[in-house]
């Protein structure tokens, strides 16, 4: 059968307005702990979410800690819900893939492994962690134009994390990563007459650049004295990708993917987060507020995508969190078992320059082992 009878009733369900402005924020690293408390990391962030945020806190690791494979994953509702209707539907396939248009299509698989952690690195004063991340990801959209943006990324690289603890009582840290990683991304946008029919221009827009690079984190966090309400207080700011997050300084181009990937740009954050030690039934008590992504990283979007708030209630092996990512609320749950640890968490994310425009609303599963 002729694939432009398909096409056919298939873009008249298209409207041709404009589409809204389309501008994630595009993240290396996930964590879905912190996704679930408003997505604070820069003075709460702990183990592998230091590689990707505040290196100071590798200080902070509870203890040394031997990571064994930590897996992620990560969908959108709207792609849970295109992917339902898809499944169900039979000769008319196409029309229920009409759901999606003007709906992001996000997912998300990562793994962390392995990883080591060491609190104390050659002397009390030094900390140390080194890992191997994995990561795809995809936040695919269908304009109402009936054009595709198929925005995905795959990166897989080590990075090597440094802290150093200062002044009495160890009050000041600071800390750096090195961060080596290979990237490949998809490139320009394409229409879905390009998708039904299999035409060049989407092969050229799925294979869109590729690199191999360094980068630099730079981060320290600060514990003052005073306390007010019983909490201890912190103090966080970090530098993120300080060479621009290009990843291709060190060369490293596939054949077919000749151009550059999408990049992490340089980003500037911090916070202040307040913890306390037995309240009530819970063992600890933390609550944050931070901005993150603000820079090149939010180029153009308003300063509401970088406030994050975020809370966490800790009893016994059980962990529940409550917080607002860039203006959507965000829950979480978690079982550090020792040897297992689980996260679940809910989130919006937003997909547009102004907060409040286009969440996509997505939910995270993590798994990890570590001795």
């Amino acid at each position: 059968m002729n694939k432009t009878f398909l096409i056919l009733p298939f873009l008249g369900l298209l409207n041709v307005s404009t589409a809204q402005a389309y501008s994630p924020i595009i993240h290396d690293f996930h964590s879905v702990r912190a996704a679930g408390m408003g997505d604070v990391r820069y003075t709460t962030g702990l183990y592998e979410e230091n590689f990707y945020a505040n290196p100071a806190r590798v200080t902070e690791n509870p203890e040394s800690q031997l990571q064994l494979p930590k897996l992620s994953f990560e969908a959108g509702s709207s792609a849970i819900g295109t992917i339902g209707s898809l499944m169900k539907s039979g000769n008319d396939g196409l029309s229920r893939f009409s759901s999606a248009v003007g709906e992001p299509l996000s997912a998300r698989f990562q793994l962390v492994f392995p990883a080591y952690y060491k609190k104390e690195f050659i002397t009390e004063n030094w900390s140390l962690g080194v890992g191997m991340l994995v990561s795809a990801q995809t936040v695919a959209f269908m304009s109402q134009s009936g054009e595709i943006d198929p925005t995905t990324l795959l990166n897989a690289g080590p990075s090597f994390t440094l802290g150093r603890r200062l002044l009495e009582e160890h009050r000041l840290s600071v800390g750096l990563t090195a961060r080596t990683e290979f990237r490949a991304s998809s490139g320009s946008v394409f229409g879905i007459s390009d998708f039904l029919t299999g035409a060049k221009t989407m092969n050229q827009a799925l294979r869109g650049g590729s690199g191999f690079g360094l980068d630099f984190d730079l981060g320290t966090s600060f514990r003052p004295h005073w306390t007010w309400l019983g909490f201890q207080y912190e103090v966080g700011a970090a530098i993120n990708n300080i060479l621009g997050g290009k990843y291709t300084n060190l060369g490293g181009r596939i054949s077919g993917w000749a151009n550059d990937p999408i990049p992490s740009p340089i980003s500037y954050n911090f916070g202040v987060s307040a913890t306390r030690k037995n309240l009530f039934i819970f063992d600890s008590l933390l609550y944050a507020i931070e901005l993150s992504d603000l820079g090149p990283a939010n180029a153009g979007g308003s300063i509401f995508r970088c406030v994050h708030l975020g809370s966490e209630a800790k009893w016994h092996a059980l962990a529940a969190r409550l917080g607002v990512n860039q203006g959507y609320f965000t829950a979480g749950f978690g079982v550090n078992a020792g040897f297992v640890d689980l996260n679940l968490a809910t989130y919006g994310e937003e997909l547009a320059l102004n907060a409040g425009v286009m969440e996509d609303r997505r939910y995270a599963l993590e798994l990890g082992f570590q001795l």
